[in-house]
């Protein structure tokens, strides 16, 4: 069992599974409908996998490892996994790069696990919409970030662990427009969509180490009393109302709010619509931009 699992997270890309046994992958619910559906292709029996369990097709989310989930009875219920991530592949898109380094135009499906940051707090959602801290933050992923993303806000990683980003205008590296010049068309369109949709660009940051374990604090209980830790930084910090013109202000406290507010003005991008994902009622045919 993941980390995340312990903690009662539930991340991963989202992909249709058809009753005709089709999949596909959609950049968000409204370019779906509007025929931005990606065509997938199965290799390792995720179409029977899910289908044994919900034979009118539907909706799942996949993790980077492999572990299949699917919404029953109001909450997410984990049904097995897929022998390889690498074996699922897409027709007209490529979601496992090799020939891509930090800094350039991310092309592939911009889906998986949702974390946000802000410095050096860094932080993923569980299913109950409540933040679960890393304990510890791995340096090559924050150093990457602070380069192409030194504001902070939202980054994804794929289930075949490539961490990614949306950035705001800026200068990018000379070879973009040479990387754009040789995308595909639907390459082009995956990028216009997310322009259209968050007015930025999708970037590579780099690879996920496997080796980085990231294990995740409790999320905070505001129905439990304060900790003693708590309680004094509170007592410091009312410390600074008090009538003695002498008491100067705790700087260390100072520093503390300061960074919880920037982590609470951290811009949180919508990737995709996901409070929406689980409409079975949508499992329509999918076809791509590509298709006349």
């Amino acid at each position: 069992m993941t980390d995340f699992e312990k903690m009662d997270i539930f991340q991963g890309m989202k992909i249709k599974i058809g009753i005709d046994q089709s999949i596909s992958w959609s950049p968000n619910k409204f370019a779906g409908n509007h025929g931005a559906q990606f065509k997938i292709i199965d290799k390792n029996g995720l179409t029977d996998l899910v289908l044994a369990k919900k034979p009118n097709g539907s909706i799942i989310k996949i993790s980077r490892n492999s572990e299949i989930f699917i919404f029953e009875e109001g909450r997410p219920l984990n049904i097995g996994k897929i022998n390889s991530i690498p074996q699922l592949s897409f027709e007209k898109l490529n979601p496992n790069p090799d020939n891509i380094s930090p800094g350039m135009l991310w092309v592939g499906p911009f889906d998986g696990e949702k974390h946000h940051f802000s410095e050096s707090r860094f932080w993923i959602k569980n299913i109950k919409n409540k933040r679960c801290h890393y304990k510890e933050v791995p340096e090559e992923l924050k150093s990457k970030l602070e380069i192409y993303k030194p504001e902070g806000g939202s980054f994804v990683v794929t289930p075949w662990n490539h961490v990614i980003a949306l950035i705001s205008v800026r200068p990018l590296p000379e070879d973009t427009r040479e990387q754009w010049e040789k995308l595909t068309k639907e390459e082009r369109r995956l990028l216009q969509i997310k322009q259209a949709g968050a007015n930025m660009l999708p970037i590579y940051i780099c690879e996920w180490n496997k080796e980085w374990n990231i294990e995740l604090n409790d999320p905070i209980d505001y129905n439990k009393p304060l900790s003693t830790t708590q309680e004094n930084k509170m007592l410091d910090f009312l410390s600074q109302y008090s009538t003695s013109k002498s008491k100067k202000p705790n700087k260390i406290i100072e520093d503390e709010l300061k960074k919880i507010d920037k982590e609470e003005e951290v811009k949180e991008e919508e990737w995709s619509d996901d409070d929406e994902f689980f409409d079975e009622n949508a499992l329509d045919l999918m076809y791509t931009p590509s298709d006349d």
